[in-house]
């Protein structure tokens, strides 16, 4: 597939970047815009894509729909507020997914601080929502890069991020499992995910 052929709903990998995306519309002066792996949509030209071939219409099993960032923020702060966060967001998935080898363990803070600069603005709700969509799809880029095990620290206050956790990874990812953190190291406050052979893609 050449990127003349490029339509809405295309697969597409980056030239000059990490990851792929998919065509969400068609622009003037031969560009498209594309929504990446973390949900954010930006615009390319075609000389910076490269269709995949073959790619399978339905989605794989692990990649469920996440709420984007923009999604969740939506009408709760200013539109400047909103591009800080995905632009925080953004980089931090891509820092993420900047290692392409195994790992056998991988760490992820899930406390607000460590995942926005600024909370301000934010909504309880909305702040548990950008927590969740932060796991899932940190829980995805640990999936791609085949890591065994992945450490989620997320505190101990009422229980409700952990009970979103482990309920999550019941309901959709069945081919891993959740149990107590190292209490010696993170207290009560986090969760491993073990993630099992047949969660691994190919």
């Amino acid at each position: 597939m050449t990127s003349k052929a490029l339509k809405i709903g295309d697969k597409v990998r980056f030239l000059n970047d990490v990851g792929e995306g998919v065509v969400t519309q068609v622009l003037d002066n031969d560009c498209y815009m594309v929504e990446d792996d973390n949900g954010f949509e930006y615009t390319h030209p075609s000389t910076e894509l490269i269709g995949i071939e073959n790619a399978k219409i339905e989605a794989q099993a692990y990649d469920r729909a996440i709420p984007t960032v923009l999604e969740i923020l939506h009408q709760e702060i200013t539109p400047a507020h909103q591009k800080r966060v995905e632009k925080e967001f953004k980089t931090k998935y891509k820092e993420a997914q900047s290692t392409t080898s195994a790992r056998d363990e991988f760490e992820v803070d899930l406390h607000l601080h460590a995942i926005v600069d600024s909370q301000r603005g934010l909504s309880p709700a909305v702040m548990l929502e950008l927590q969740i969509a932060h796991f899932e799809r940190m829980l995805q880029i640990g999936i791609r890069q085949r890591t065994k095990k992945m450490v989620f620290i997320h505190g101990i206050g009422q229980g409700v991020l952990r009970h979103q956790i482990w309920s999550r990874v019941e309901q959709y990812y069945p081919d891993c499992s959740c149990k107590s953190a190292d209490p010696r190291k993170f207290g009560s406050g986090a969760t491993e995910v073990w993630i099992g052979e047949g969660a691994f893609r190919s």
